[in-house]
């Protein structure tokens, strides 16, 4: 049991308890009006009943916690209820998360430009629970001048890393909790036709920037991440499969490597490669720099006609799948490329190639072609037709009209009163003692 004392002199409230261990501790209030120092023993009690059962406090206290000015729960925390609170400051919180995430570098420096977004707007050194539900919306709001795939991306990492202080117990709930942000769908549709690949890589310097611009567009690599690690001992010509590693997947059991089919476009920019390659050199590709890499690419496609939109190099791969995807199973193209299907459809195979709609409308002009080839059922589809259109007087010329008129008043009627029950949807002629009625129609 836990109690309050104060001091007869200075008014000064204390919460005295026994710990787990039998310990008499002791927790200094300060001048707290009587309701408060109450609100606090009650507390007290809760979590010292939590460290005996070795269990977590109740959800209302963890709240209460979490709340707590850092005073008070540094107090809570020397006499072992709580944790001591670490980084519990805006920015020097996101810098012990990055840190203690095994991130590629590119995702370090988007969560490092998240933390330029975060402390410009609220501070370096504000605590994280001041950050409100509605501080977050004016963070995000501020970032309008942004794209939204921008706005998306930090507002999904700001998500992870309060998310993360939740874990940790560091905050009660995130402030970001019900916002949308993560990867956007891809708005770009641009598909690089198999001619304008071809005229890209006859523009080519030389053989090693022809067949990068093929790893790209018939393998749908990733450039320079996958590109860029391949050797000769990852091409098997014989089998027709080229040997992949994926750095941006290998974090992930069975997704460091992958294996995509050698098109036939393909194996002559390897086999060009190869011999156009001085003796003893592993490496398929070794151009380096991005920004150089970027220019120089957009400078061939100028050369050959061919205009890419931002995303050159994602142009091209997002061209390969649709390819795949054309040909084959879904599923396959997306593992060719070293992605899941859902991925697939978001962020690449967006766009619809032309020769689709030319390959649609091939067989509805066959299909046409062929009805004007046949006047007799051009007739008769006119005549069928003149019957179910309206304010045209049905007459003996139609199909069998003449056949059938008086059908109904021939037919002989049922001579019972029987009925069935309403269990049955489709009753038998005998179950209602109804004739088998045969039509025959005369053609």
């Amino acid at each position: 049991m836990a109690s309050v004392t104060t001091e007869q002199a200075t008014g000064l409230r204390r919460v005295l308890f026994v710990d787990a261990g039998g310990r008499r501790r002791t927790i200094r209030l300060g001048r707290l009006d009587k309701r408060q120092a109450e609100t606090v023993r009650a507390r007290v009690e809760l979590l010292v009943n939590a460290s005996i059962a070795r269990q977590a406090p109740d959800r209302d206290t963890a709240a209460w916690v979490a709340d707590l000015d850092d005073v008070l729960h540094q107090r809570l925390a020397r006499v072992g209820l709580v944790r001591p609170r670490e980084g519990r400051a805006l920015g020097a919180w996101i810098d012990a998360y990055i840190e203690s995430r095994s991130l590629k570098p590119e995702s370090k420096r988007k969560l490092k430009q998240t933390k330029v977004k975060l402390v410009t707007h609220f501070g370096e050194v504000t605590p994280l629970h001041e950050v409100t539900p509605d501080a977050a919306a004016k963070w995000a709001a501020s970032m309008d001048t942004l794209s939204e795939a921008a706005r998306k991306t930090h507002i999904g990492n700001a998500k992870t890393i309060f998310a993360e202080a939740v874990r940790r117990e560091l905050i009660s709930r995130s402030p970001f909790a019900a916002m949308k942000g993560g990867v956007t769908a891809a708005q770009n549709t641009r598909y690089v036709t198999k001619e304008e690949i071809g005229r890209m890589i006859d523009a080519a310097p030389d053989a090693e920037w022809a067949l990068l611009l093929g790893l790209a567009r018939y393998a749908g690599l990733r450039t320079p991440s996958e590109t860029h690690l391949l050797t000769w001992s990852d091409v098997d010509f014989g089998a027709g499969k080229l040997h992949v590693r994926t750095p941006k997947t290998e974090r992930f059991a069975g997704k460091g490597r992958r294996i995509v089919p050698i098109v036939p476009e393909l194996a002559a920019l390897l086999l060009r490669r190869f011999d156009d390659a001085p003796e003893g050199e592993t490496q398929l590709v070794k151009i380096r720099g991005a920004g150089a890499r970027r220019r120089k690419m957009l400078a061939i496609a100028k050369r050959a006609g061919v205009e890419l939109c931002d995303d050159c190099w994602q142009t091209l791969r997002r061209s390969a799948e649709i390819d795949f995807a054309t040909d084959f199973p879904a599923f396959v193209a997306a593992k060719w490329l070293g992605h899941s299907p859902t991925v697939a459809l978001r962020h690449y195979t967006t766009a619809v190639p032309d020769e689709m709609f030319h390959k649609a409308t091939r067989h509805a002009r066959r299909h046409e072609n062929s009805a004007a080839q046949n006047p007799a059922q051009q007739a008769s589809d006119s005549a069928r037709n003149d019957t179910h259109r309206p304010g045209v007087e049905t007459t003996g010329s139609a199909h069998n009209s003449g056949q059938s008129k008086g059908l109904r008043t021939s037919a002989e009627p049922s001579k019972t009163n029987k009925k069935w029950s309403r269990g049955e949807s489709n009753p038998r002629p005998e179950t209602v003692g109804l004739p088998h009625l045969r039509v025959c129609w005369v053609i």
